[in-house]
């Protein structure tokens, strides 16, 4: 059901747009975060919201809402080009098809995902019509990388930004979701998602067991302290999507914080397809180094999202964690 509360946590920002619907919603905002935070969903509720015509808007019951969480309204225009450019052909489209009016609402909603892959030309173009919308027209940009996007299209959208979830909400949320998961699984992708539910999801459906896989090389050429073993180790990583390298990045961070554990004698091992790794690494680096490796996984974490490149992304891996390894002063 489409309402307020398909969207975990957040509340605060739920509660702004529920004043803002409440009030005059802007015609143009943009839902900012990683990859499967859940802007999406919250593009279809707010979507939802906009047309549905009860006093407690989205109902989630009514055939408007179940309409627009089964993708069928013909009101609500989703652009996903998946990972591909959105060039100007498409931002034209967009403009062609907003001076129609609406079919059956008396609005119009626009979704466009992924906003950062616009090159300048489309963004130019749909420009001009989030300047001066129609007043039926509204539009709902998602992006992972605000930057990306020119300053004259952000200062037309007003801006919201979806947090993480707390590894207790989400750990909840995957226990009702996954009620035939052992619970160690949910508490390693709890742990190694950074609060990002979607992420969760992807490693529960089994992308967990390779990103250990692929941890554990580079796990053992740390314990090495050797600079072309490290190397070699983040060379292979080199075929994965970046979706799937992120996945390596978080099993790299909880395995850290394994062997952090480990060195200090404490129970609570999340990744036991690295715990042999994590115990041997425990053992050949101080747990200063291993909190500072652990913290250089998070960063690149947040480098994924802005579009480096996958060569460039293995290479800071390796140079990283090998200085934090051999530097005197730590």
């Amino acid at each position: 059901m489409l309402t307020f509360d398909t969207l975990r946590g957040n509340e605060a920002l739920k509660q702004s747009l529920r004043r803002a619907l409440a009030v005059r919603f802007p015609q143009s905002i943009l839902l900012t975060g990683p990859v499967g935070i859940g802007k999406l969903t919250l593009a279809r509720i707010l979507s939802a919201a906009l047309l549905c015509q009860s006093t407690s808007a989205p109902c989630g019951t009514c055939n408007i809402c179940r309409r627009v969480e089964q993708s069928i309204h013909p009101d609500v225009t989703l652009v996903d080009l998946g990972d591909s450019e959105i060039k100007v052909d498409t931002a034209r489209m967009i403009r062609s098809d907003c001076a129609v009016l609406p079919n059956e609402s008396e609005r119009r909603v626009f979704l466009i995902r992924h906003a950062q892959n616009m090159n300048i030309a489309a963004q130019n173009a749909l420009l001009k019509i989030l300047e001066e919308p129609p007043a039926y027209a509204f539009f709902i940009l998602m992006t992972e990388n605000a930057s990306a996007i020119l300053p004259t299209i952000l200062s037309r959208c007003t801006q919201f930004a979806l947090a993480p979830l707390s590894v207790s909400e989400l750990t909840s949320l995957l226990r009702a979701q996954y009620p035939e998961q052992a619970p160690a699984e949910i508490s390693a992708a709890a742990a190694a998602s950074q609060g990002i539910a979607g992420n969760a999801a992807e490693l529960l459906s089994g992308e967990i067991g390779l990103a250990a896989e692929l941890a554990a090389p580079f796990l053992r050429a740390l314990s090495t302290r050797d600079e072309l073993e490290i190397l070699r180790a983040a060379n292979g990583c080199l075929s994965l999507t970046r979706r799937q390298f992120a996945h390596v990045l978080s099993a790299l961070a909880i395995s850290l914080r394994d062997a952090v554990f480990a060195a200090q004698a404490l129970p609570g091992i999340l990744l036991p397809a690295t715990q042999e790794e994590s115990r041997a690494l425990a053992a050949h680096a101080t747990v200063r180094e291993l909190l500072a490796m652990y913290d250089w996984t998070q960063e690149l974490l947040t480098r994924i999202d802005r579009n480096q490149s996958l060569p460039l992304l293995t290479g800071c891996l390796a140079a990283r964690c090998y200085e934090l390894l051999t530097d005197p002063t730590r």
